[in-house]
Formats: C-alpha cells, sequence, structure tokens
C-alpha cells in the first residue's frame, strides 16, 4: 500500500468526497462503499471480544481493521486549491506551451511527464492511466470473503481471523477507491494549472495589445498636431507671397503707365527722341537696379522682422525664468529663515523640558594691548562645529584637582580641559548673534512667564559689556537689556491686532555692600530696602521702598537704564580700570489682557549683571574696595552654596545668606525660565579664574529647577 493511499484512507470519507465535488463534475459510475464501520482502535488493538451489537446487514461486509501504514506528508494550502485533500509529496511535470504554440490539452492526445518515485509506489498499488486527460477506470474490488456454506453468515465473536480477514478487504477496496480519486484530482490540478497559465499569458498580451494602441492613439494625435502646424506655416508663406505679387502687379501697372506716357512723349517730340534715345536706356538700367534694391531691402525688412519677434519671445523666455528663480530663491530663503527658527523654539523647548538652568559661555576678544603677536588665544580652543564645546590647555605647574570636567595630560606636560554648554560664543561674536539665542527666552515674559538672565565671572571678562553695551552705545553693540526691551515692546505692539493690552513697570536696583539700593531713587537716600517673601509656595519674592516706573515704551526705559548707569558704583582696580562694585538687578513686570478672550496673564524679566570675581592678591584692593571685593566674593560664594545645594536636591537651600541669593529665590528656584551667561577673559595669566568661572557654570548648568509654569490669573 503507497503513502498516498495510507494518507487519503485516514481521511473523513465526506471530506473526500466535497474535495472532489468542487474539482470534477458527479461520477456517474457507482461510488465505493464509504460508510463502513470501523472497530475502535483500542478494540481493535487488544483483540478482545467485541461487546454483541445490533445484527449488520449481511449484505455488507463486516468492517476491517484499519491496518498500520506509514504517515504521509500532508500538503499545505499552498501546494493545492483545495482544503481537506491531501495530494502527493511530487506528481507529474506537465509541459506547457509557450505564447506562440500555446493549444488547449485534449485528453489522451496529451502524453503526460514520467511520474517520479513516489507517482510509481502509487501506480504500483492501484494502476491508472498515465495520461491527464484520461479517466482512471475503476479497479475491480476483490470479492468478499464467503463463510465455507458458500452464503453470507455473520462471524462468529471468536472468529477474529474471519473478522480481520474482511476488515483487511474492505481496507483494500477503499485503499483502491482513494488511489482513483487521488489520481481524478491530479488530472483536474493539471488541468487548472494550464488553464490559469493560459489565462495569464492572454491576459499579458492584452496588455501589450492595449499599450500598442495607446501608442498608436498618440502618434496619431502628435502626427495630427505638426499637420495643423504645416498647415498654418502654409498659409502664412501663401499670405506672403500673395502681398509681394500684389505689390509687384501694383509696380508693373505704374510702369506701364510711366511707359505709356514716355511713348506719347516720344511720338509728340519725335525729334527730340533720338536726343534722348541713350538717356532712356540709362534711366531705365537704374530704374530696374532701383526696383531690384527696393526687394532686397524689403526681403532684409522682413528677415529684420521675424528675428526682432523671436528674439523677443526669447527675451519674454528669460524674464519668466528670471523671476520664477527669483520667487524660488526667496521662496527657500524664507524656508531656511523658518526652520532656523523652528530650531531655536524646538531647542528651548527641550531646555525647558529638561527644567535645568541653561548656561551661555562667552569669551571676550584680546584688547589692543593685550594682544602680542596677533589676535590668537592658544590656550583656549572651540573643536566643535555646533558652538556648544570650549577647551582649555595649560601647563602642568597649575594644580587643578577637583575638575568635574574631562581632564587629559599630554605628554608635553600639558592639562586639556574640556566644557560643553548649551551654547558657547567665540571671540568674534558680537551681540546681535548673542542677542539671537536668547530671544526666545525673552520672548515667553510676553505669554506669562518669569525669565531670568544674569552674568557672572570675574571682573573685565565682559559681563556688563554684554548686559548694558559699552560707555558710547551705538546700533552694533547695544546690550542684552536694550535688545530685550525693544523685542518686548515691539512683540507686545504687534500681538495688539490680536486684542492683547499690556501695561509695563520698570524698577533697578543694585547690591552694594550687602545694602539694597535704588537706582532710580535719589542718589543718596537712607531709605532702607528689604527682600520679602509674596508667597512661600511660590518663592515669588519683593523690595520694599522701591521705585516701580510704569513705562509705554522702550525710549522710556533707556532713559531708566541710563540714569541707573549713572547711579550704579564703579572703581578702578588692577584688574579693571572700571569695575562694577555692586549686582545690578533690573526688572521689567508686565501685564496683559485679551479683550476678545478674557484671557490674562503676568510677567517678569529679571535681568542681572553680577559683580566681578577676582582675588584679592591681584586686584591690589584697600580700604574701601577691600570691603567691596570682600562683599562681593562672600555673595559669590554664598550663590555657589545655593547652586550646590540645588544640584545635590537638598531639603534645604541657603538663599537668606545673602541678599543676591535671596532676591534670586525665584529665579534659582522658583517658576523661572533661567539663563546663565559665563563671561571669561582671554589672558592666560587668568587662567585659575577662568577654569573656576567655567567649574561654577557646570554646576549651574547642572541644577534641575522644574519646568516653569506660565503665570495666568
Amino acid at each position: 500500500m503507497s503513502r498516498q493511499g495510507s494518507a487519503l484512507s485516514e481521511q473523513d470519507p465526506n471530506v473526500i468526497r466535497r474535495g472532489v465535488s468542487k474539482l470534477r463534475p458527479p461520477s456517474k459510475l457507482p461510488q465505493p462503499g464509504l460508510k463502513r464501520m470501523l472497530l475502535s482502535d483500542n478494540q481493535a488493538e487488544n483483540g478482545a471480544p467485541v461487546a454483541k451489537k445490533t445484527r449488520l446487514d449481511m449484505t455488507k461486509p463486516a468492517p476491517a481493521k484499519r491496518p498500520t501504514v506509514p504517515a504521509t506528508r500532508k500538503l499545505g494550502p499552498s501546494a493545492t486549491s483545495r482544503p481537506g485533500i491531501t495530494k502527493p509529496v511530487t506528481r507529474p511535470t506537465v509541459a506547457r506551451p509557450g505564447p506562440a504554440t500555446m493549444r488547449p490539452r485534449v485528453g489522451a492526445h496529451t502524453k503526460a511527464a514520467p511520474a517520479k518515485p513516489a507517482a510509481k509506489a502509487r501506480h504500483a498499488a492501484a494502476p491508472v492511466t498515465s495520461r491527464p486527460g484520461a479517466r482512471a477506470s475503476k479497479p475491480t474490488a476483490p470479492p468478499p470473503s464467503k463463510p465455507a456454506g458458500g452464503g453470507k453468515s455473520k462471524r462468529q465473536p471468536w472468529d477474529l481471523k474471519g473478522r480481520l480477514a474482511d476488515m483487511e478487504a474492505a481496507m483494500e477496496n477503499r485503499t483502491m477507491s482513494n488511489q482513483n480519486l487521488e489520481g481524478r484530482i491530479g488530472e483536474n490540478n493539471e488541468r487548472i494549472d494550464f488553464l490559469e497559465s493560459l489565462n495569464q499569458q492572454l491576459q499579458g498580451t492584452v496588455q501589450i495589445k492595449e499599450t500598442l494602441s495607446n501608442q498608436a492613439e498618440e502618434t496619431i494625435r502628435s502626427l495630427e498636431r505638426k499637420l495643423r502646424n504645416a498647415e498654418d506655416e502654409h498659409s502664412i508663406v501663401e499670405r506672403r507671397l500673395n502681398q509681394q505679387k500684389d505689390d509687384l502687379e501694383m509696380t508693373m501697372r505704374s510702369l506701364k503707365r510711366q511707359i505709356e506716357t514716355v511713348e506719347g512723349d516720344l511720338t509728340a517730340s519725335r525729334q527730340e527722341c533720338s536726343g534722348l534715345k541713350s538717356s532712356i536706356a540709362s534711366m531705365t538700367a537704374a530704374q530696374a537696379g532701383h526696383i531690384a534694391q527696393l526687394d532686397a531691402t524689403k526681403h532684409q525688412l522682413e528677415q529684420s522682422v521675424e528675428s526682432c519677434r523671436q528674439k523677443g519671445s526669447r527675451i519674454s523666455d528669460l524674464e519668466a525664468e528670471v523671476a520664477a528663480l527669483k520667487a524660488t530663491v526667496e521662496e527657500k530663503e524664507g524656508r531656511i529663515r523658518e526652520d532656523e527658527t523652528m530650531r531655536r523654539k524646538l531647542h528651548n523647548t527641550i531646555q525647558e523640558l529638561k527644567g535645568n538652568i541653561r548656561v551661555f559661555c562667552r569669551v571676550r576678544p584680546l584688547l589692543g594691548s593685550e594682544q602680542i603677536g596677533g589676535d590668537d588665544i592658544p590656550h583656549i580652543s572651540f573643536p566643535d562645529v555646533d558652538g556648544k564645546t570650549l577647551v582649555l590647555d595649560k601647563l602642568s605647574d597649575v594644580s587643578l584637582n577637583e575638575s568635574t570636567m574631562s581632564t587629559r595630560n599630554g605628554r608635553n606636560g600639558t592639562s586639556h580641559y574640556e566644557f560643553n554648554f548649551d551654547q558657547v560664543f567665540e571671540p568674534d561674536s558680537n551681540q546681535a548673534e548673542v542677542f539671537q539665542e536668547i530671544s526666545q527666552l525673552v520672548q515667553s515674559t510676553l505669554d506669562g512667564y518669569n525669565v531670568c538672565i544674569f552674568a557672572y565671572g570675574q571682573t573685565g571678562s565682559g559681563k556688563t559689556y554684554t548686559m548694558e553695551g559699552p560707555e558710547e552705545v551705538n546700533e552694533e553693540n547695544i546690550g542684552m537689556i536694550s535688545r530685550a526691551v525693544q523685542q518686548v515692546f515691539t512683540s507686545a505692539r504687534s500681538l495688539e491686532a490680536n486684542g492683547w493690552k499690556y501695561t509695563f513697570q520698570a524698577s533697578f536696583l543694585e547690591i552694594y555692600n550687602e545694602t539694597i539700593r535704588d537706582l532710580l531713587g535719589a542718589p543718596h537716600s537712607k531709605v532702607k530696602h528689604e527682600v520679602r517673601m509674596v508667597e512661600a509656595k511660590s518663592n515669588e519674592v519683593e523690595v520694599t521702598n522701591i521705585n516701580i516706573v510704569d513705562v509705554q515704551s522702550e525710549n522710556e526705559v533707556n532713559k531708566l537704564l541710563s540714569k541707573a548707569s549713572q547711579n550704579r558704583a564703579v572703581a578702578a582696580t588692577n584688574c579693571n580700570e572700571r569695575s562694577s562694585r555692586s549686582h545690578s538687578v533690573f526688572r521689567l513686570k508686565l501685564t496683559a489682557i485679551n479683550t476678545l478672550t478674557g484671557e490674562n496673564c503676568q510677567g517678569t524679566l529679571n535681568l542681572v549683571d553680577l559683580a566681578g570675581s577676582e582675588r584679592l592678591s591681584s586686584s591690589g584692593s584697600t580700604g574701601d574696595r577691600l570691603k567691596e571685593t570682600q562683599n562681593i566674593n562672600k555673595s559669590l560664594s554664598n550663590l555657589g552654596k545655593v547652586i550646590l545645594a540645588l544640584a545635590n536636591k537638598d531639603s534645604h537651600i541657603p538663599y537668606r545668606n545673602s541678599k543676591l541669593t535671596h532676591l534670586l529665590q525665584n529665579s534659582l528656584g522658583g517658576n523661572s525660565k533661567t539663563l546663565m551667561f559665563v563671561n571669561i577673559s582671554p589672558r592666560e595669566e587668568s587662567f585659575q579664574e577662568t577654569l573656576c568661572s567655567l567649574r561654577f557654570a557646570t554646576k549651574v548648568n547642572e541644577c534641575n529647577i522644574g519646568t516653569a509654569q506660565k503665570k495666568v490669573k
């Protein structure tokens, strides 16, 4: 018994019938008995007597024991198009004709490919036709075994061999029937494959014909367009020739009239004709030459007109092309500006989500007296093209041991310190470039956020220049305070179209020797000012007895800044001839209400210029300058303690240790967007102070003060 036959014998007879009925019309031949009852597997294996059941029909053979046959592999859905049908692993390969010789196969005229070994085993068990078109002949089942008496009788319960023989006979009949069905299924599958291949080829032929037809139609349309163009050109040439013909005919008529006049004159004056013949001949020749020249001039004129028309058309095309290119360039430039604006917004958004204090590092350029052989700064480099990294290099004679930055000692004894910040400005950066990076942060003030920007660094590193600008201010070198105020008022005016109305209040103070002084008040006022908490939960603070001025424009604010600059405490030291001896704080508070939606918000812009840190040994301070230096260093030291406590997430933050930290409490640990400028000097003599400033800035950059919340009433 073949493996294919055993596989089909294990299928449900109903499933086999349904699979065959879907593949071919129902056969008129009698089907073999598929519903014979079989003994259960347990009873057949044990060989025990079967309990007495209802008497079976004596005309049907007794159920036979299911023989044990090798298991066959059933093909998945990809191998056959009919579920539930077990096909042989291999089947005859059907030769398919090409497109030119494709013919449907008919019955016995089509010769099947030689069967593979699995198919040979099946044929050996049950002979079937070798042609795909031929029907499989119905096998002749062996007659059922009869009892010795000559008539059919029920087997005795103890006659196990007889019952087993009956089962084997029934199993053989069923196997032969399955083989016949299997052969028919193979034939039908071959027919289906052939028809599917033929259908695909016909579809490809139809697509090719459609493509050729479309190409022919396109060719016809192209030829028709060319014909119309040729006809138009022919009409133009024909009209031109007709015009020339009319001109020539008119000329000929004119000449005829002249000849008639001349002949009349000749008739009237024959006596003069002989003397004038030579003159007439010369005049006739000249006239012919003039006519030829006139024709040539007309032809040249027509060519010139046509050339001018073509050049005018070409000029129009070029002008349109230039206009399109200009529009494209403007569009690309606008897109570049939009992309840059979006990049800055996304960068600020990321920084806000981080909740850290942003830190910008700015290196001032060398002054005229500091340049020795050029403006290069050998111990400071900027390896990052994105402007995020600054590297310091110093000989190993300087002891640096507590650096949290990456430090590498080179073979030549140099120390290498690398610092990373949100932005690093090189010495050639101007004020406009620096403000461009903080403009989005300033804009947040109009949206109802508290914003704080302060400058930190040693004396003479350019803090006051960054925040306020130089003494001789112009449009290019004005400081961050003036630029921020200008942007706030400009944006507020543009938002009026959306229904927003803003009111502004400005104040300017300084902390000198741990004493708060109002820079907008009387120069020698004795009024005391204290820092007081407004709300403990929000960390908001205010200064008592301070002058708060209502302002309506940036010009009014600039006047206040000029007055405050004159009242601020400055003095000359060995490190800086115009050293700021106090911490200055400019505050612009704004309140906004939308008349259309009823929404209102409140924001505050704090711009702080810290006094410069300096070493007593290098500053040469004595007397009042010594006291000022000590108070400055003490307040900056307390600022460092607050930053360290914030970085370590301590439960207690020592804000009240100094007036500066108490005033900046809301900016450092409250609801505020905070940015710090760390200004460093390019002088190699200031390397130690520069390194300390950069370390402090790194600590500040690591402080997480939380995400600022919009203040809406």
